[in-house]
């Protein structure tokens, strides 16, 4: 429905009077000259859309029409969006509408599956020994290169006993500050112990590294001196050898 009318002989109720004689319960968007409604004030589109409020019984909007001719429509964006139509609509710029070029049916809505929500593990918070074990796990290794990841927490262990009371009520302290961080984001959060058989493969991991440390240190003792190769012609620098 398309209206041609003189905005500057009519009154807001005046032009309604003549949009509506051409309403019946078919219509569900308008269609204004774009003459006519760039004359409009705000207070006039706001009536307009509120008088087609009441016969459509739903929200509706203004957006102009991208398709070619000069007119503005007032609608319900689904009625708008139906078929090949669709809405473009940025900050400050007036919502445009246009038809897709190239689509002769309406598009189907593909709606996916809803995947059941995957239960987040919430990390347990770190004591004040764990942090200074981090803190400090670098150094040891770096000193010590030898030493496994096993031994280097013996080690950090007994420096920990060692520590005076201000260094560990320092770590306590930052503990308790992580703590008090992580309540605040997860509230339902509860410490779950391992089970029985987690524990029992972690031990049987925690074995199994041992040996393979143990292994390590067998095969590098046993790996010949670079004296017995005196009489090859090949000198062998440290990087050459894997």
């Amino acid at each position: 429905m398309e209206l041609h009318l003189d905005r500057t002989r009519l009154q807001d109720q005046e032009l309604w009077d003549a949009i509506s004689i051409g309403i019946n319960p078919f219509v569900k968007v308008l269609s204004i000259d774009g003459l006519i409604y760039r004359s409009l004030t705000m207070k006039t589109k706001r009536f307009l859309a509120e008088k087609f409020v009441k016969h459509v019984l739903e929200p509706v909007m203004f957006c102009r029409d991208g398709s070619g001719p000069d007119r503005y429509f007032l609608g319900n964006p689904r009625h708008l969006m139906s078929g090949t139509g669709i809405i473009l609509a940025a900050a400050e710029v007036e919502p445009i509408w246009f038809e897709q070029p190239g689509l002769k049916y309406q598009r189907a809505t593909l709606c996916q599956p809803s995947l059941p929500r995957k239960h987040t593990k919430i990390p347990r918070p770190p004591n004040a020994y764990i942090l200074y074990r981090r803190d400090r796990h670098t150094l040891v290794k770096q000193q010590e290169p030898h030493l496994s990841n096993n031994e280097v927490s013996q080690v950090l262990g007994k420096a920990w006993n060692a520590e005076p009371p201000e260094v560990r009520q320092r770590y306590k302290e930052m503990s308790e500050k992580i703590k008090k961080a992580l309540l605040e984001q997860h509230p339902e959060y509860q410490y779950q112990p391992r089970k029985p058989s987690e524990r029992k493969r972690r031990r049987k991991r925690s074995r199994i590294t041992k040996e393979a440390d143990s292994q390590s240190s067998e095969t590098a003792s046993a790996t010949p001196d670079s004296s017995i190769m005196a009489g090859s012609e090949f000198s062998m620098s440290p990087e050459s050898v894997y």
